[in-house]
Parts: structure tokens; C-alpha cells; sequence
């Protein structure tokens, strides 16, 4: 009986950390995917930005944002900082550092996933094990009938 006892002593202690690493993979697949969000909308505009920038180093068009030019037609060889600043009025919302933030956040948040995924997959093997453990005490004492 005392076995029965310890046995499901552990069986709810399992079911209480199944619950709290749910909560837990909830909480950080949450975090994932917002931040997966964010990180694509910068992709979005880091390969228009870059995208710009070949366009005004190629000098060929006219590179022009609000009625500033930065590239002339046929302009001929053009340097890196006019086409950056063209690239950079053109695509205002692409900013890299942030980009650089959002994809260490990323792989942190992705890490995070799948360690609560796996501890997840862990306890409810644990579980099940203990239900059989448990459940054959409980009939080796007579407590539950079969």
C-alpha cells in the first residue's frame, strides 16, 4: 500500500511538471513566433535594400527618393557610400542591427522550443510508465478491482 502511495505521489509530481513545461513551451513558442514575424519583414526589406544598392551602383538609372537624386543617369562609376545612401533613403524601414538582434533572438527562441518539446516528450513517457507502475500496485493490494 505504501508503494501504491509513492507511486502516485510521483505520477502527480510527472503530471504537475507536464503541465508546467506546456506553459512553459506555449510561453516561448509564442516568443518564436512573433519574433519569426519581425525577422521576415526584415529580410523583406534588407533584400530590397540590397536590391537598391546594386541598382545605384550599376549607375545605368536614375536613383532618386523624394526629389533628392543620388545616382544620375549614366553617371559611371559610382561609390559604395552613394549607393548606400541611396539604398538607405529608399528602404528607410530596413535596419540591420535589428536584423542581427532578431536572428540571434531567433535561434535562442528556436532552442528554447525544442528543449520544452523534447522535456515534453520525456515526461509524458515518464507518465505512462508511472500509470502502469501504479496501476499494478494498486492491484497488488486489492485497491482496485480489475
Amino acid at each position: 500500500m505504501a508503494n501504491t502511495a509513492a507511486l502516485l505521489g510521483n505520477l502527480l509530481n510527472t503530471k504537475a511538471d507536464i503541465n508546467y513545461y506546456t506553459q512553459q513551451s506555449l510561453y516561448w513558442n509564442t516568443k518564436y513566433e512573433a519574433n519569426s514575424a519581425k525577422l521576415e519583414k526584415q529580410v523583406g526589406y534588407e533584400e530590397k535594400w540590397e536590391q537598391a544598392f546594386e541598382t545605384a551602383m550599376e549607375g545605368s538609372k536614375e536613383c532618386k527618393v523624394r526629389g533628392v537624386v543620388y545616382v544620375a543617369k549614366d553617371a559611371g562609376k559610382v561609390s559604395e557610400a552613394q549607393a548606400e545612401a541611396y539604398a538607405n533613403a529608399k528602404v528607410s524601414q530596413y535596419n540591420e542591427e535589428l536584423s542581427i538582434e532578431l536572428a540571434d533572438l531567433d535561434i535562442e527562441y528556436d532552442t528554447m522550443v525544442t528543449m520544452y518539446d523534447t522535456l515534453l516528450e520525456e515526461m509524458r513517457a515518464q507518465q505512462e510508465s508511472e500509470k502502469t507502475a501504479t496501476s499494478t500496485a494498486a492491484q497488488d493490494t486489492g485497491l482496485l478491482q480489475s
